[in-house]
């Protein structure tokens, strides 16, 4: 009687315990990151070959978490990212582009427009006014997309500065959670919630940085970047450092275990490594190709007044005042008024035009952006397909990006989600063993009351 008590026993210790990792999987079915929980049992055996055995025993409750599916998460989450930091960049830029009240070629046409409204009278003072005041609006749209420019990689920079600080405290916290799991592990401890935390960790990791992840057989992982460069090795961890150069440029330096060295950041990944292409790929270059258009039209204006007279009889002077690197004043126009224009081609001829037609013949040459001749109107819209080009092909990849981290996220749920209805089986289940235990511990009772009295 005994032996069978002995069993039921077994029976409901183990139930007890599939119970309790049910409700504990229930309990955490909204916790981020969380990895359900499944109890492992195994028979006892008898003491000999006429015994049935000794019941029933729980081997270990084991955490259910795939490498292979944790690792795809974190790939997929590091490309996502790496698309979603440079397109809020490349969508500003290209609506501000775009825009009727930035766009340079909206500019250049309300010049050229004034100037031939002024060609069949070039010695009216109302229409060379218009004249400024066009060349005017038009250096105000140069300055406001340079602006705009400037203050985008003012922002991405600080931004960049942010998610380093990001990255230094997630590895710190992940080499104390690699210590804190060591320690519970020599001592034969629960680190199912460490290492949940651990991986969550880990995925916000990815989000920043390409990484290389594996485990160590004390229960640490080691994290490095897809280069090579250690951020966390057992209970150490790299920290990054953001320091800016004299041309206003951003430099990023490792630091680890007492030593550092830079960084290249156009093989970083992630969102930190979108920041670095968005920048030195459209708005450094846009920069400077709007910098290029802007001097070129100066002198192009300039050099024609040069060859002119104004009202006055006196030598052309610029219209146009370009000043490189500058942030707000990328171009400006000459406090000139509008008798000061040289329009005329002979001194003291008012009604003489043609260096107005010479200026109103600019509209069709060219200038050089980059290694292409165009005029400057096709040099706007050359670099605003750009722009538009850089920024479909970046959503199409994000689009793309983002449904691979969704079915990564679909994957791994499918191995470590706790799903409510398995467990509310699991529940009616444990419950049946426990009860059925209880059932077979009366029997026996029973049958032992049965003999006693027999006596």
């Amino acid at each position: 009687m005994s032996n069978i008590s002995q069993i039921a026993y077994s029976g409901i210790n183990a139930a007890q315990i599939g119970l309790t990792t049910t409700g504990q999987n229930i309990a955490n079915i909204n916790t981020p990151g969380y990895s359900r929980l499944n109890t492992v049992t195994e028979s006892l055996s008898g003491i000999s070959s006429l015994n049935a055995g000794g019941g029933v025993k729980v081997t270990s409750i084991r955490r259910l978490s795939s490498e292979f599916q944790n690792q795809q998460l974190w790939r997929a989450t590091t490309e996502q990212h790496y698309y979603n930091s440079s397109q809020q960049y490349l969508t500003a830029l290209e609506t501000l582009m775009s825009g009727d009240g930035a766009s340079i070629s909206s500019g250049l046409d309300q010049f050229f427009a004034a100037l031939s409204e002024a060609s069949a009278t070039p010695g009216s003072i109302a229409l060379r006014q218009q004249i400024i005041s066009e060349a005017k609006n038009l250096a105000q749209r140069f300055n406001g997309l340079n602006s705009n420019i400037d203050a985008q990689l003012n922002a991405l920079h600080e931004q960049r500065t942010a998610m380093a600080t990001e990255i230094n405290g997630l590895t710190t916290n992940l080499a104390l959670l690699n210590k804190k799991i060591i320690e519970t592990e020599s001592i034969n401890g629960d680190t199912s919630a460490l290492r949940d935390q651990r991986e969550s960790l880990v995925n916000q990791l990815s989000q920043y940085a390409s990484i290389r992840v594996g485990e160590i057989a004390d229960g640490s992982i080691s994290i490095s970047l897809a280069n090579g460069q250690p951020l966390v090795a057992g209970s150490t961890a790299g920290q990054l450092k953001v320091s800016e150069t004299m041309s206003g440029e951003q430099e990023v330096a490792l630091s680890f275990a007492g030593t550092s060295f830079p960084l290249k950041q156009d093989n970083f990944g992630g969102a930190f490594g979108g920041l670095y292409s968005v920048e030195y790929d459209n708005l450094r270059p846009m920069k400077a190709s709007l910098e290029e258009m802007a001097e070129q039209l100066a002198d192009m204006v300039n050099n024609t007044l040069a060859t002119g007279f104004d009202l006055n009889g006196a030598a052309g002077q610029p219209l146009f005042a370009f000043n490189s690197g500058s942030s707000t004043d990328l171009l400006s126009v000459n406090n000139l008024n509008p008798a000061e224009l040289a329009l005329s081609s002979a001194a003291g001829e008012t009604g003489n035009n043609e260096v107005l037609l010479d200026l109103l013949n600019l509209k069709g040459q060219t200038i050089t952006l980059g290694a292409s001749s165009v005029t400057l109107n096709d040099a706007y819209a050359i670099l605003l397909g750009q722009v538009a080009s850089a920024s479909r092909q970046n959503q199409a990849d994000l689009d793309t990006a983002t449904a691979v981290t969704g079915q990564a996220q679909s994957q791994r749920d499918g191995v470590s989600a706790v799903s409510l209805d398995e467990e509310y089986v699991n529940m009616m289940t444990y419950q049946q063993a426990y009860q059925a235990n209880m059932k077979v511990i009366s029997t026996a009772n029973q049958l032992f009351d049965n003999m006693l009295a027999a006596f």
